[in-house]
């Protein structure tokens, strides 16, 4: 996603926390291209899935096709080590899990930014209040929600 945000897209993976069943869609990823990208999509990207790294895998084939362009002679996310089939990191495991414990998480990538800027938002289950993160990286958000989410005694397993 940081690439994403990089190159004016604007992308926001979120689930409402709670229980579901295995093969039931939790994640939303949606994404379009901000005002900054010179390519003209054709649509908007939309994906459903049980977890959050399986809409990022499905979502990046789809931006491809929707327009978004590498530059270059190959021009492709792989070509960029944009690789679907890499998008599980402890990061996004970290999500699945707040999500399996009844949080609702709101992630967004924000490329119409001039510098690009993150959002993350946690919020209902076991937290006292809500939870909000902003920043130029997305793992500065990251750091200061576990060490708030342990503060209010949730026993993050990173």
């Amino acid at each position: 996603m940081q690439w994403l945000a990089e190159h004016g897209v604007v992308a926001i993976l979120s689930a409402a926390g709670g229980p579901s069943r295995v093969d039931e869609p939790r994640w939303v990823f949606r994404a379009g291209l901000g005002p900054g990208v010179t390519t003209d999509p054709r649509q908007s990207v939309v994906a459903e899935e049980a977890t959050a790294g399986q809409c990022v895998r499905i979502a990046l084939p789809l931006l491809e096709e929707a327009g978004l362009q590498m530059g270059g002679t190959s021009g492709t996310f792989e070509a960029a080590g944009l690789r679907a089939d890499c998008v599980e990191g402890i990061g996004v495991l970290v999500l699945d899990w707040l999500a399996e414990q009844g949080l609702s998480v709101f992630l967004k990538a924000d490329g119409e930014r001039r510098t690009p800027g993150w959002t993350l938002i946690v919020r209902d289950g076991p937290l006292l209040d809500m939870l909000r993160f902003d920043g130029p990286e997305v793992g500065r958000c990251f750091r200061r929600m576990l060490v708030d989410l342990r503060g209010q005694g949730l026993a993050v397993p990173v």
